[in-house]
């Protein structure tokens, strides 16, 4: 559904109307969270676009207009590139939750429009076997639409009898619960796979991104910023985990909510290429200052081989990260696969015993990380040219707020849409080396009559990374030249610390600090000036 989503966004009909892609990704994000009872033409016009509160849709039919526009080009696109689509995303007359229809084949020649919802029949999972979906019989070639999470059907008036909808809304929640909604589908496995599936089956891009939640059964998880996950496999050794400790630096905590943990390996098969290999770590309850074992620095400690090489000696999760229940990435570059076709990780303990939360391996570029571009959104956007910009993570502190005024002075305005404000830090994970940093900061608060406040000094904060400051008493709204403005700051030769990371403080001076969206571009080995 997701990856139907950016389709669609970055299609030609969606990409080049800004508002439309706002709308688009508001509503399906909703969608995905379970919240389509928020989804209506106010809270659209508030949180989307930016609206006051005091918006009257009487005298302002921005929604209802753009969500005609919508429609029209939702059906262009799959009129044309997206006519043999196995899922298609529509937006019902008369209604604002999107309606995501799943196609067992081609629609043929009906133009790309749903065909009518046929009968089906549901055999109910059994109570004793939880983590299956129920068998689900279906005529074929017909859609089935994807419920709301939260239970809401779509508008009965379009001549639908309700026992369809009630018995397709019930098929639905099965289907979810099973494979997209529910981010767990059953208790986490302790066997390994005797017959490794090849690459390809692994979910993700077939040959180019792998994702593997350690220690969970789950056949399939998308997270909140639209990634796609496998459960854990290709592992020998160990056992799995699980936890319900919440930690602190994780835009999606589920995916830290299981792990492998012993003396154990991974023998992932990949195709013969550079890979960028993220690995994630978080000391969830055992050791802590704070806990009934104890301890802290140096309690649980171990060492990580790739291709049989050492590359993590004595590993501290809790120093490296700062403190238990923290998320802790670490950033391997230049990686490749061994003569065998297949990258071996092996963790072996030193004091106590090694944990491994989770595996990423994507498409890597020789002699540095793939470009690191996030807004304070909440959801994926899509600039002007194109470039996906990841949704709001690696942050503690602060708060999200988002504006409807269009913002001057950028090619690309969608990353200005919303910001981070308050007393809070960003940790970025990266590789050592030198880097170049572009903070992206707008003054949409400030600078308009605001209760007879705004202007020059409303707003002053420091801005720091890893301990150096990069910008003293800074005014936005004066290094912009006035109130929601574009400005981009840019920082060369920032060195990444001694665990892998560049650590950006915002802190007040004068009201709160602020940013809109961050981007972090590893610089050329010879380039070191700042």
């Amino acid at each position: 559904m997701r990856a139907e989503l950016a389709g669609v966004l970055s299609s030609r009909y969606l990409s080049r109307a800004p508002t439309l892609v706002t709308f688009l990704s508001y509503v399906c994000e909703k969608h995905f969270r379970g919240e389509t009872d928020q989804i209506k033409e106010y809270t659209i016009a508030l949180e989307a676009f930016g609206r006051p509160d005091t918006f009257e849709p009487k005298r302002d039919p921005i929604v209802r207009v753009d969500a005609n526009r919508l429609r029209l080009r939702l059906l262009k696109y799959y009129r044309n590139e997206g006519r043999n689509h196995a899922i298609k995303i529509w937006l019902p007359k008369g209604q604002y939750v999107p309606v995501f229809e799943l196609c067992d084949q081609a629609q043929g020649d009906n133009g790309g429009a749903p065909l009518a919802i046929a009968d089906r029949a549901v055999t109910p999972a059994s109570a004793s076997s939880p983590s299956q979906p129920a068998p689900v019989h279906e005529s074929p070639g017909h859609p089935r639409p994807i419920a709301p999470l939260n239970g809401n059907r779509p508008n009965s008036r379009r001549g639908i009898p309700a026992p369809v909808y009630s018995l397709a809304g019930l098929m639905v929640l099965i289907l979810s619960l099973s494979v997209l909604s529910v981010r767990w589908s059953g208790p986490p496995s302790s066997q390994a796979d005797p017959s490794p599936l090849p690459v390809s089956s692994v979910p993700g891009l077939p040959g180019e991104e792998v994702r593997i939640l350690c220690g969970n059964s789950a056949s399939r998880y998308i997270d909140q910023v639209g990634r796609i996950w496998g459960g854990d496999r290709f592992f020998a050794g160990g056992r799995p985990f699980s936890t319900t400790v919440p930690i602190s630096r994780a835009e999606d905590p589920a995916i830290w909510q299981t792990g492998r943990e012993g003396d154990f390996s991974y023998d992932i098969p990949l195709n013969p290429d550079i890979y960028e290999v993220r690995l994630y770590f978080a000391e969830p309850i055992l050791y802590g200052a704070d806990q009934t074992e104890g301890g802290g620095e140096t309690t649980r400690l171990f060492d990580l081989f790739v291709n049989g090489q050492p590359t993590l000696s004595i590993f501290d999760i809790i120093a490296d990260a700062g403190g238990a229940r923290t998320a802790d990435i670490k950033v391997l570059t230049d990686v490749t696969p061994s003569a065998d076709g297949a990258l071996h990780l092996r963790l072996k303990p030193r004091k106590s015993q090694p944990i491994l939360n989770a595996i990423e391996i994507l498409p890597g570029i020789p002699g540095r990380i793939r470009p690191i571009q996030i807004t304070t959104s909440s959801f994926p956007v899509y600039s002007t040219d194109r470039t996906l910009w990841g949704a709001d993570r690696y942050f503690a502190g602060g708060r999200r707020v988002s504006y409807s005024e269009r913002v001057t002075g950028s090619d690309s305005p969608q990353i200005y849409g919303s910001e981070r404000f308050g007393n809070f830090t960003y940790c970025i994970p990266v590789a050592p080396g030198s880097y170049t940093a572009r903070l992206h900061f707008r003054e949409a608060y400030f600078g308009r009559d605001n209760l007879g406040k705004g202007g020059p000094g409303s707003r002053i904060f420091d801005v720091y990374c890893n301990g150096v400051i990069l910008l003293k008493h800074f005014d936005v709204f004066v290094e912009a030249g006035g109130s929601d403005r574009a400005l981009m700051k840019e920082f060369h030769g920032l060195e990444a610390n001694a665990q892998g990371k560049l650590v950006f403080n915002f802190q007040p001076v004068t009201n709160y600090a602020l940013v809109n969206a961050v981007e972090i571009i590893q610089e050329p080995a010879e380039q070191t000036t700042r």
